[in-house]
């Protein structure tokens, strides 16, 4: 079997996004759908521009991609999506990443989720709230710039969409 490379870079990155409020009964809250947020990020080597909400990640990343030195956030979306169901978001040029939740937030404060990103084999982690686990993808642009996407999860009070 042929296998997509991908890295993971397992961070706590601070990209700053609202992703949604809190559940006020801890018992609604282990069945409360999820709030997922995506950000699409493209890095570059031929620039060294970082966008500021970017500048943690940008760090972790050029640990293993010293190349990369430009970081723009493209793009947000988040999606509400209930336990032991699926989302696939749209990104760019016609890629897409699936989201499923596989498990509602622990005692831990951690949620269960799969991600299927561009180009790579799924991966299943647990998330903790209010961070971000970036996917460095092997998809490049038309114009170059590799794609990262980076997925966040908490659980939601059911605003939105």
């Amino acid at each position: 079997m042929i296998r997509r490379a991908f890295a993971l870079l397992a961070v706590a990155c601070g990209v700053a996004l609202p992703m949604g409020g809190r559940a006020d009964d801890p018992k609604k809250e282990k069945d409360a759908p999820v709030r997922v947020t995506v950000v699409v990020i493209l890095a570059t080597a031929d620039n060294n521009v970082v966008d500021k909400k970017l500048s943690d990640l940008a760090t972790e990343v050029q640990k293993k991609y010293p190349d990369l030195v430009g970081f723009k956030l493209d793009a947000t979306v988040q999606k509400s999506i209930a336990v032991g169901k699926s989302h696939t978001f749209d990104l760019l040029e016609g890629q897409t990443v699936s989201v499923t939740i596989d498990a509602p937030k622990d005692k831990n404060g951690r949620v269960g989720l799969t991600v299927s990103p561009p180009g790579g084999d799924a991966v299943s982690y647990t998330c903790t709230c209010d961070k971000f686990f970036p996917l460095v993808t092997g998809y490049k642009t038309k114009d170059g710039r590799k794609l990262i996407v980076a997925i966040g999860a908490k659980p939601c009070t059911g605003v939105g969409p």
